[in-house]
């Protein structure tokens, strides 16, 4: 019975971490309809930047974090407005920027390996120790983890409910179209889309880091994460994404339990077969939400 609450509790903080990565994706989708596949080396990216500044400045992991995501948005915004902007007014934009993003992160991968070197590197955890309250073992650095990526759901679903930016956003999500007319710059909303998408995916990259590690190599490990959470979720839903994530979690906890850590990729994708079979939108497919 321990060990099954003790799974349980694996699974939702493993949950709450594969959330984080594919939230990124499923706002960029659900927004700009751009599919990045280069999404697991952006958050790699920001776990690299926030090492650095620990590393190199001597900062500490929180402040570390703080500058990380600014950093993150501007990257995003700036690949925008270099880059997508001019391909979304080509034809058959959606496979050229694809095909560009997957370029871009094997490039940057590259990148990433020339200055770090290949080793591993880890993000120190924010705080050691345990906690155990009956059966319940869990370290307060999981904790911690969780608290941050709940704390960035709720800041997100605030955005995109009360701020006149977050419904302009959910307002192109809706109908592109719909959008203009009302006078909404659909070309400025796609760029804070990407500066927004990259802070979350650059978070998720972070707090992986500090509870796995980091190789230039990792990034893409993540991303198929990332991506059988958004299919499995239905593409462009948030609500959807954050549902398939915890889903997920416990399935992989649960089949570590009692099948053993082997088997997790290959019941996942049976599920993620499945579920293109039998509801290829997803558990709430759509694009607003």
């Amino acid at each position: 019975m321990e060990s099954f609450i003790n799974a349980i509790m694996s699974g939702l903080i493993s949950g709450s971490l594969y959330a984080s990565m594919a939230l990124g994706l499923t706002i960029l989708y659900g927004i700009s309809h751009v599919w990045n596949f280069g999404h697991g080396i952006i958050a790699v990216t920001g776990g690299y930047i926030t090492w650095t500044l620990m590393d190199r400045l001597g900062l500490g992991l929180l402040p570390s974090l703080i500058l990380s995501l600014p950093a993150m948005a501007i990257f995003g915004w700036l690949l925008y407005l270099l880059t997508i902007s001019r391909l979304l007014k080509k034809p058959n934009w959606e496979y050229s920027t694809i095909i560009f993003l997957l370029g871009f992160a094997i490039l940057l991968e590259n990148a990433i390996q020339q200055i770090f070197g290949p080793r591993i590197k880890s993000i120190p955890k924010f705080v050691q120790g345990s906690i155990e309250i009956g059966m319940i073992s869990i370290t307060w650095q999981e904790i911690i983890l969780a608290v941050i990526v709940i704390t960035a759901i709720i800041s997100l679903n605030l955005f995109f409910k009360f701020t006149q930016l977050g419904q302009a956003m959910r307002a192109v999500a809706e109908s592109p179209e719909g959008a203009k007319v009302v006078g909404i710059n659909i070309q400025k909303i796609f760029g804070y889309t990407f500066a927004l998408a990259f802070i979350m995916t650059g978070l998720s990259g972070i707090l992986l880091g500090t509870k796995y590690y980091m190789t230039p190599h990792v990034g893409w490990h993540w991303m198929i994460i990332g991506f059988i959470v958004v299919v499995f979720g239905g593409l462009g839903s948030t609500t959807g994404t954050i549902y398939a994530a915890m889903i997920l979690g416990l399935i992989e906890a649960f089949v570590s339990l009692y099948l053993g850590m082997i088997w997790v990729w290959p019941v996942w994708f049976i599920i993620f077969v499945i579920t293109l079979l039998v509801r290829p939108q997803g558990i709430l497919g759509g694009r607003a939400g």
